[in-house]
C-alpha cells in the first residue's frame, strides 16, 4: 500500500490520499479544494497537529509526546474514521466525530459523537449528541444533547441533557440530566439530579438525589437524601437517610431507616420503618412494621400493622391483625434481631380499628374498635368497643367499662 510523508514543522495542502499517511510534528494540513481530506488507508500523527477541514481515514494513531497547549490535536471540522482512532493528547474538534473506537488520552472537545466505544481519558465536552455502546470516562464529561449509551462509566461529574443509558451507568461524583433520562442500572457516589419524567431499572446513589418532577424506578436505593418534586413509582425502595416526595409515592416495598416525608397518599405491599415516616394516608397490603414514629392523618392500614416498643403512631390504624408494643422485626431489611428495645417510655396509638387487637405491656391506644381485644399486663386504653370477645390481664387501664357492640363501625376513609 502506497504511503505519503509530510514533514514536521510544515504547512500542507492534501485531497484524496491513497493509501497510508504518514506526519510529523507541528504540521497544519488544509484541504486542496472543498473542505475535505480523505485517507483510505492509516493516518499516523507523530505529533500535534491541526487540520483546518474535514478529514476521513480508515484508522488514526497521533503520538501526542505531551498534553495541553503544543500536544493538542486540532480538527476544524468533522472527523470520520472508520475503524478505529487512537489520539495519545487532547483533542479539539469543531464539528461531529464518528468512529467504530475512539479512544483519547488527553481531553476531547468537539461536536456529535457517534462512535461504538469511546474511551476519554481526561474530561469529555460534546456540544451535540453522544451515540455509543461504551463510554468510559476518567474526568469529568458534558454532553449537551440528548444521549444514547449501553454503559457509562465516569471518574468525575456527568452532565447530560437526557435520553438513553440503557445498561450499567457509575458516575463517581455529581450527576445531573437537564432533560428526562431513561436509564438501566444507575449508580452514583455523589448528588444526583433527574428531570421530570425520568425512569428506569434501579438507581443507588451515596449522596443527595433530586428528581424534578414525576419520576419512576423500579429499584431505588439511596444512602443520604432523596427528594421528589412530584410523584414518585418503584418496585422496591430503601432509604437510609431521608426521603422526600411531594406528591402521592406508590412501592411494592418500602423500606425506611431514618425519615420519609410523602405529601400526598402512600401506597405499598410491604412498609417498614425504622424511624419517621409521614404522609396523608399509608396503604399497605400485606403488612406495616413501624419502630420509631408513624404520622397518617387518614388513617394507617393493612392486614397486619405491627407498632413495636416506644414507637408513636399518629391518625387512625385499619388493619384486620394490630399489634402495639411489639417486637417489631426489622430483620429482614438491615439483617438486624427483632426490635427489643424503645425510643420512649411508652408506645402511643391513636383509634384502632381491627378484626383482633392486642395492646402490649406500657402501650396505650385511644379508642379500640376490635371483634377481639387482648390487653397485656400493664395495658392501656381510653375506651374499647368489641364484638366478640375481649381478654384482660389482672393490671390494665381502661378509661370507661369495655363494650360491646353489635356491629363495628366503618373505619374513617
Amino acid at each position: 500500500m502506497p504511503e505519503t510523508f509530510v514533514k514536521s514543522g510544515t504547512a500542507t495542502k492534501l485531497g484524496m490520499v491513497e493509501g497510508d499517511l504518514s506526519v510529523g510534528r507541528n504540521t497544519t494540513i488544509r484541504a486542496e479544494s472543498g473542505r475535505k481530506v480523505t485517507v483510505t488507508g492509516r493516518a499516523y500523527f507523530e505529533g500535534p497537529v491541526t487540520i483546518d477541514c474535514d478529514f476521513e481515514c480508515n484508522s488514526m494513531r497521533v503520538e501526542g509526546r505531551g498534553f495541553g497547549p503544543g500536544g493538542d490535536v486540532v480538527i476544524n471540522g468533522d472527523l470520520t474514521v472508520q475503524e478505529s482512532a487512537d489520539i495519545d493528547a487532547s483533542a479539539k474538534v469543531s464539528g461531529a466525530v464518528r468512529a467504530a473506537i475512539l479512544d483519547v488520552g488527553g481531553h476531547l472537545t468537539s461536536g456529535p459523537i457517534s462512535a461504538r466505544r469511546l474511551r476519554v481519558g481526561g474530561h469529555l465536552k460534546a456540544e451535540g449528541k453522544l451515540e455509543a455502546e461504551e463510554v468510559d470516562v476518567g474526568g469529568h464529561m458534558t454532553v449537551l444533547d440528548e444521549v444514547m449509551i449501553t454503559n457509562l462509566r465516569v471518574g468525575g461529574h456527568a452532565k447530560v441533557g437526557g435520553g438513553s443509558i440503557s445498561g450499567e451507568i457509575r458516575v463517581r461524583g455529581h450527576f445531573p440530566t437537564t432533560k428526562k433520562l431513561s436509564f438501566g442500572r444507575l449508580q452514583v457516589f455523589g448528588n444526583m439530579v433527574l428531570s421530570a419524567g425520568s425512569s428506569g431499572d434501579s438507581l443507588s446513589a451515596m449522596g443527595r438525589v433530586v428528581l424534578e418532577g414525576d419520576s419512576s424506578c423500579k429499584e431505588l436505593e439511596v444512602t443520604g437524601s432523596a427528594k421528589a418534586r412530584g410523584n414518585l413509582a418503584t418496585e422496591g425502595a430503601e432509604v437510609k437517610g431521608t426521603l422526600e416526595v411531594a406528591g402521592a409515592f406508590r412501592s411494592s416495598r418500602l423500606q425506611v431507616w431514618g425519615a420519609a416525608m410523602v405529601g400526598g397518599a402512600l401506597e405499598c405491599e410491604t412498609l417498614a420503618v425504622g424511624g419517621k415516616i409521614e404522609a396523608t394516608s399509608a396503604t399497605a397490603s400485606d403488612r406495616v412494621s413501624i419502630v420509631g414514629e408513624a404520622k397518617a392523618p387518614r388513617g394507617l392500614k393493612s392486614k397486619t400493622v405491627v407498632v413495636g416498643k416506644g414507637s408513636k403512631v399518629v391518625g387512625p390504624i385499619i388493619a384486620d391483625t394490630v399489634e402495639v408494643g411489639s417486637e417489631a422485626d426489622l430483620g429482614s431489611m438491615w439483617g438486624l434481631p427483632r426490635w427489643r428495645g424503645t425510643f420512649g417510655r411508652m408506645t402511643m396509638v391513636e383509634d384502632v380499628y381491627g378484626k383482633e387487637v392486642r395492646i402490649g405491656t406500657q402501650s396505650k391506644a385511644r379508642r379500640i374498635f376490635g371483634e377481639t381485644v387482648i390487653m397485656e399486663e400493664g395495658g392501656m386504653a381510653d375506651e374499647v368497643f368489641y364484638t366478640g370477645k375481649v381478654k384482660l390481664p389482672q393490671r390494665y387501664f381502661i378509661g370507661k367499662q369495655p363494650v360491646k357492640i353489635a356491629n363495628l363501625p366503618e373505619p374513617p376513609s
